[in-house]
């Protein structure tokens, strides 16, 4: 089956020159979510992921690298997340930085590139008052 149309949820440029653009789109059944990179030399890399919009949780969570490009992080979260971090391997912590939505699935969209060399083994997802109330173990 083919992807739905996708709109672009939210884009931004990194101070390293790589240009990235977050695309999501579908049904309740079956939607996707998307993070485009396009380097400094042309060269373009995607990942993402489909499926239910939300699992069993409040995220729903995809991580993953081209050969040559950055690690991505993507979170689809309903609207009781308000800040999502990624642990990683080292111990270190980032920000997930929320960059759109969706009101008409009511989702909220979390996403950064990472250098291929990081390691994220955890995501974790806080609501306004600061508690943790989903995680995810990565691989």
């Amino acid at each position: 089956m083919p992807r739905p149309e996708m709109t672009v949820i939210g884009e931004g440029h990194l101070q390293s020159g790589e240009h990235w653009i977050l695309r999501a789109g579908g049904t309740e059944d079956d939607y996707y979510t998307y993070l485009e990179t396009v380097h400094p030399d042309g060269h373009r890399d995607a990942g993402g992921m489909g499926g239910p919009p939300l699992y069993d949780s409040h995220i729903n969570v995809y991580t993953g690298r081209h050969d040559q490009g950055l690690r991505r992080v993507v979170v689809r979260s309903d609207a009781q997340v308000r800040k999502v971090l990624a642990e990683l391997d080292t111990g270190e912590q980032i920000e997930v930085p929320s960059v759109g939505n969706d009101p008409a699935m009511g989702l909220t969209f979390y996403a950064t590139l990472l250098p291929r060399s990081a390691r994220p083994t955890l995501v974790k997802a806080f609501d306004g008052e600061g508690r943790v109330i989903a995680q995810s173990p990565l691989r």
